[in-house]
């Protein structure tokens, strides 16, 4: 008897390795599986404006990255005693202007370098829901608690969307014709917006990557949202807002994510990886004695397999 409708993500061509280059961007989601990739040694960078959840920031964060364009004072806000950058999370905030200037601009100078070698970008969609700042006629990133009157919202259309990343398409394959994009829609579901407004924004969204398939094969299509929502309904899944996956949840996904796209020796090296990071954080009683050297020396054979098996330092 089967208590689960089971989703199978389709295979795609793609074939992921310790050997690629991988950025992810977009909603918080995006921070769980990235940090699932930095634990099991992936060579990945996510995030380089923080966590974004709209389409359209999503794309200014890479157009920039690809162009290696800098931040500069139109970008910026005061408010609540810190700077901000509109396009960026508050995590890169501060309350020395030169210094949250210096750690964005820092950040794009190094994504842009990433970009030049990437071979895959996950872009995770959080809603299809925009502010735009009126003074500027710009969508921003962030909010940053700045009066609600200054901004305008509005439902993006799927259009909207489509022509938005199609011109980032071009932009990224001049910078670097073999990068490809995985496209996600985040399960987390916006509650705050609107139960209502929730929904539409998702199926906008999920249009949208149905749009960007049928005119480019540079697009690929992961389905989180539809593994928690179909496969995993259950609140046991959940944290406690009822909102946010919780660990159990992101384990399944992240397993159906290495089952969709490596092969059986990326799993192998994933299963040593996670072997070594556990003896990593083994914290000994008694640093000095025989029982922990050997411990020590195992690991350090086993940091060498892994460096023979991926090429590079873990």
């Amino acid at each position: 008897m089967k208590l689960q409708t089971i989703v199978v993500p389709q295979k795609d061509g793609i074939t992921l390795s310790h050997k690629h280059n991988v950025m992810l961007v977009g909603s918080c989601f995006t921070e769980s599986i990235g940090e699932k990739m930095e634990y099991f040694g992936f060579r990945c960078m996510r995030n380089p404006f923080g966590i974004l959840y709209n389409p359209f920031s999503i794309a200014t964060c890479l157009e920039y990255c690809i162009e290696n364009k800098a931040i500069c004072d139109n970008d910026m806000v005061f408010n609540n005693h810190l700077w901000h950058s509109w396009h960026h999370h508050s995590k890169f905030s501060n309350t020395s202007k030169e210094q949250c200037l210096h750690k964005c601009n820092s950040t794009i100078v190094q994504a842009h370098d990433f970009l030049k070698e990437v071979d895959y970008i996950f872009i995770t969609w959080g809603t299809a829901l925009t502010y735009t700042l009126k003074e500027q006629n710009m969508i921003v990133g962030n909010c940053h608690k700045w009066p609600g009157y200054n901004f305008d919202r509005q439902l993006s259309s799927v259009e909207e969307i489509t022509a938005r990343y199609i011109t980032l398409v071009e932009k990224l394959h001049s910078y670097n014709p073999k990068a490809k994009i995985i496209l996600t829609v985040s399960p987390i579901r916006h509650w705050k917006e609107g139960y209502r407004e929730n929904q539409l924004s998702k199926s906008a969204l999920h249009l949208a990557v149905d749009h960007l398939q049928r005119q480019s094969d540079t697009f690929h299509y992961f389905p989180s949202y539809e593994i928690v929502m179909d496969e995993l309904r259950d609140y046991r899944f959940f944290e406690s807002d009822m909102l946010h996956p919780n660990s159990v949840a992101i384990e399944i996904i992240w397993e159906k994510l290495l089952d969709t796209y490596t092969t059986d020796n990326t799993c192998d090296i994933c299963n040593i990886m996670d072997k070594y990071q556990k003896m990593k954080q083994h914290r000994p009683f008694y640093p000095d004695s025989d029982e922990y050297k050997a411990h020590q020396d195992k690991m350090e054979q086993i940091k060498l397999k892994l460096k023979e098996l991926i090429g590079r330092e873990v």
